[in-house]
């Protein structure tokens, strides 16, 4: 009996650690995606001046994202960034020097999470005829998952999430909002994919 009940408890803690050790529930795995360059635009959220301050965690963030817009440019890829509204016209707005931004990649300023509040972007995307946004920036559980929704859910765009292209504080607020991407209802969650940053070509 003793025995018995020793293996029971064996067996659950091997189940125990095995689930712990899992990156997280239906988290799913970067692919390869090839995309139209004329209708897909890169949506940089967030990576301005704060992240010059190492104590950000966008700042290990901007020097891939800079690497990976200078494989957009050549493809003639629309790339907007946002910035809050209360750092507009301070120098703590400013792009984050590491992306390079050209003087013909607009910036928007919406006062909310979700860059669509106000509707600016939403009516820059589609004078420019798009339809896939590849979301890029900070951070994973605040602008990312609040625009990625919105852009999916309202708008229906197809919507491309570099894994190693967003970034959050901790491991909890990187993981659940790629869950979230998963399982939004209404058919929202098929528009999305996942990938790597070295994963995205363009045609």
């Amino acid at each position: 009996m003793i025995a018995k009940i020793v293996l029971h408890f064996f067996v659950v803690a091997i189940l125990v650690s095995a689930a712990l050790a899992q990156e997280g529930p239906n988290r799913p795995e970067p692919k390869p995606v090839t995309l139209d360059s004329k209708t897909t635009a890169v949506l940089v959220l967030d990576l301005h001046a704060r992240c010059h301050d190492p104590k950000e965690i966008c700042s290990k963030l901007t020097p891939v994202v800079g690497k990976f817009l200078e494989k957009v440019r050549p493809a003639d890829v629309s790339i907007i960034y946002t910035v809050s509204l209360n750092a507009k016209e301070t120098a703590r707005g400013e792009i984050s020097e590491p992306l390079k931004r050209r003087q013909t990649e607009p910036i928007v300023y919406p006062d909310h999470n979700d860059k669509f509040w106000g509707g600016e972007l939403h009516s820059l995307l589609q004078q420019k005829g798009i339809k896939t946004l590849v979301v890029i920036g900070s951070s994973t559980n605040g602008a990312v998952l609040y625009t990625s929704t919105t852009a999916a859910r309202v708008y229906r765009y197809n919507i491309v999430i570099p894994l190693d292209g967003v970034i959050a504080r901790t491991r909890y607020e990187q993981e659940y909002p790629i869950h979230q991407f998963t399982v939004l209802p209404s058919g929202a969650s098929k528009q999305f994919r996942f990938t790597n940053l070295s994963m995205i070509s363009f045609h």
